[in-house]
This record gives structure tokens, sequence and C-alpha cells, in this order.
């Protein structure tokens, strides 16, 4: 969610060394262990090379586009992550955690910006200018979101790019009442964004009832989400061979929404 300065490098060094230490009678008996080693240790590399610590460098950036993206979490997140595909990152993830808001001194753990279970009460109003409420949470996502596809349309990468800001579920249409009021888990209706790679530009598809509760007209399941991404990206769906030659199942048993191309 945050980012840090790495600050001395051989201080970083040494905190990977002691966790090695710590850690190699575990990986001498623990084949998944050694797995996720590998994977951390690429990851160190990728941060310590030159090439990874200019590319998490955002101080490299003009003060004027880490403003337009916006000074908060999100926003400096969503730019990382525009230098992290130029530098060749072919798969990145952002939390959506927006910060805290300025007069508060916390505002949940980093992923909680939008769980917001009983912030129409017990954590501040859904609609006010909390670390819960919208007031505070979509107008920075809003100036982040649109800093990102904006400055990938401009450097030409938007066609190369597919960008999609979703959740796991949309909120219950009425308040519960167990607990602090709030809105709970509803996965029967919510909203997705997705742009690049041939997606039609300011386009809506589908429609819910007037609570969002159910889907009216052009309902997508999130397995026809999946293949719509693996179809942007280029992956066939039906093939069933991998690379090394074994037979497989489909990616997705759902159905690319064709209505958002073109």
């Amino acid at each position: 969610p945050e980012i840090y300065d790495m600050g001395d490098p051989e201080r970083l060094w040494e905190r990977r060394k002691l966790l090695a230490d710590l850690e190699s009678k575990l990986l001498a008996d623990n084949p998944q262990g050694k797995d996720w080693n590998e994977l951390r240790e690429k990851a160190y590399d990728s941060m310590t090379r030159p090439e990874g610590r200019q590319a998490f460098d955002l101080k490299s950036e003009p003060l004027a586009v880490r403003e337009r993206y916006g000074m908060h979490p999100l926003g400096q997140n969503l730019l990382l992550a525009r230098r992290m595909v130029e530098a060749g990152v072919r798969f990145v993830t952002v939390n959506g955690w927006v910060g805290a808001a300025p007069d508060e001194k916390g505002g949940g753990p980093p992923s909680s910006s939008w769980d917001m279970h009983g912030g129409n009460m017990g954590m501040g109003n859904a609609f006010g200018g909390g670390s819960y409420g919208m007031n505070f949470c979509l107008p920075r996502l809003d100036q982040a979101l649109s800093a990102l596809l904006t400055d990938l349309r401009q450097r030409g990468l938007l066609e190369d790019t597919l960008v999609v800001a979703v959740g796991e579920f949309g909120r219950t249409p009425i308040i519960l009442t167990q607990g602090p009021p709030g809105r709970q888990h509803w996965p029967k209706c919510f909203s997705a964004i997705v742009a690049g790679c041939g997606i039609r530009g300011g386009a809506i598809y589908g429609e819910s009832d007037k609570t969002a509760s159910s889907p009216v007209s052009d309902p997508v399941t999130v397995q026809d989400l999946h293949a719509t991404v693996l179809h942007a990206l280029g992956v066939p769906l039906n093939d069933l061979t991998m690379n090394t030659g074994l037979s497989r199942p489909p990616f997705s048993t759902g159905k690319p929404v064709m209505g958002l191309f073109g």
C-alpha cells in the first residue's frame, strides 16, 4: 500500500541475510518453503538491481505528475504501477486503499477504504468525508484512475495494457442492523471498470435495478469477466495444451463480453 524508501541498502542486505539464517532449517525440510524462498529472492533482486531501483523511485517523477495522480496511497501506487509497466512488468496488482482522512489518525488497515460494514454509523457516515465515506474515497479514486488512464494513453501504452478496477463483490442494497449498521457482502450485483487493449472507451454495459440488487439487462458473471480479460490479452480460452505439451482444463468457463470491444 504505502511506498517506503528502502533506506540504507546495506541494512536491507543484512536483514535479508538474517532472514535466510533464521529460515535455513525450515527450507531444508520444506520443499514448498524452497519455492517460496525462490520467489522472494526474485522479488529482492527486482527491487535492488539498478533497473528495479529506478522503477521504484517515485521521486524521479516530476512533481506535477505525482500531484495529478494524487499525493495519497492510491494515487502514488497507480503511478508506481505505470512505472512498473514501463519497466516491463507484465502483471501489476494495486490495493484500493485511498488513505486516511486528514482529521483521522488511522482509517483502518490498508485494505479498508471500501470495507464499510459498519460505515453507515459506527465508523462515520458512508456518504461523509471520513476514511470510510464516499465523499472521501470516490474523489481520490476518480483522480488516480483517470490520471492513470490518461497517462497510459499519452505514452502509447493503453492499447497494450489492460486496466481492471474491480472488487470481489458489491454491498447489500439495504442497511443491515446486526452489529454496527452498515452494508454487508452482496455478490449478486456489482460493477467493474475495464479499459485498454481494445476496450471501447466511454461505454456502459449492462444495467441493474434502481437499488442495485440485481441485474436487469446484459448480466455478466465473474467467469465472463475472467474470459473478457483473457480475450483482451490474447490468451486462447479453449487451448487445452500448455507449453509443456501437457493438457489442461480451459482457462475459463465464461464467455468474453464482445460488446465491450470496438
